[in-house]
């Protein structure tokens, strides 16, 4: 169905990812659904034309759509103009953001640590998804040095993103979080860029703080990570879980 030329160059790859988002994005729209961000969809969407193509190969798609991947790291560094636009209110509340971004490490590794052991999780998988909240790059980096599996690593960081861009923001408005600079911080620390592009569209000010909180936390996971897998290893061990 498909010319060999078209499925070997990576514009097929490209091609099919900007089809997949812009129709998924069309429908989500048409029909009014906002509970799903427009890439949920078109994941699926790839993963069933692979599927049901036989002569499609994900390395095939692989070779264009990496490029795209590739782009998620210039997208995380253009965060840094809505975050100079808003470096006043960043500056006065550093103390704010600095002792938030640190709590929310910390709870974010115990957290899952935690439940990863009460529901029987082997010892790699418990580390493999402790880096989940932090943005890809660095997410991979922390898996590989502590003894993670990268590829479980990165699933879960990918799912991590998309529940982060299509739930945050109405678990804030539950929980009655009105402050931009507190819904910016806590979708950033806890869904890294992901998460944090739904704030494109609500506020400026939530987006240079989850800009902010995307690299303080990548950095506060990166350190207390290694420090804290062994204490929480002696202490859960210790209460027989």
């Amino acid at each position: 169905m498909f010319p060999e030329n078209l499925l070997n160059s990576p514009l097929f790859g490209i091609a099919l990812t900007v089809i997949a988002f812009t129709l998924c994005e069309w429908l989500l729209d048409r029909f009014n659904i906002r509970l799903l961000p427009p890439f949920a969809p078109a994941c699926a969407f790839i993963m069933a034309v692979i599927l049901y193509f036989p002569q499609i190969s994900y390395d095939q798609y692989a070779a264009g759509a990496d490029f795209i991947n590739f782009l998620l790291g210039p997208a995380t560094i253009a965060l840094a103009l809505p975050l100079y636009r808003n470096r006043k209110i960043i500056f006065q509340k550093c103390l704010l953001i600095f002792s938030g971004i640190l709590f929310a490490t910390v709870t974010a590794i115990f957290t899952i640590y935690a439940c990863g052991r009460i529901f029987g999780a082997s010892e790699i998988v418990l580390i493999s998804l402790m880096p989940k909240s932090v943005t890809a790059p660095i997410a991979i980096e922390i898996s590989k040095t502590i003894g993670g599996i990268p590829s479980l690593t990165m699933g879960t960081v990918v799912f991590t993103g998309m529940m982060g861009a299509a739930f945050n923001h109405k678990l804030l408005a539950m929980c009655g979080v009105r402050s931009d600079l507190a819904k910016g911080l806590s979708i950033g620390a806890s869904s890294h860029g992901l998460g944090t592009s739904a704030c494109a569209k609500i506020s400026q000010v939530q987006l240079a703080t989850g800009g902010v909180a995307i690299g303080l936390t990548g950095i506060a996971t990166s350190i207390i990570t290694p420090l804290l897998l062994p204490i929480l290893e002696q202490l859960f061990n210790a209460i027989g879980l």
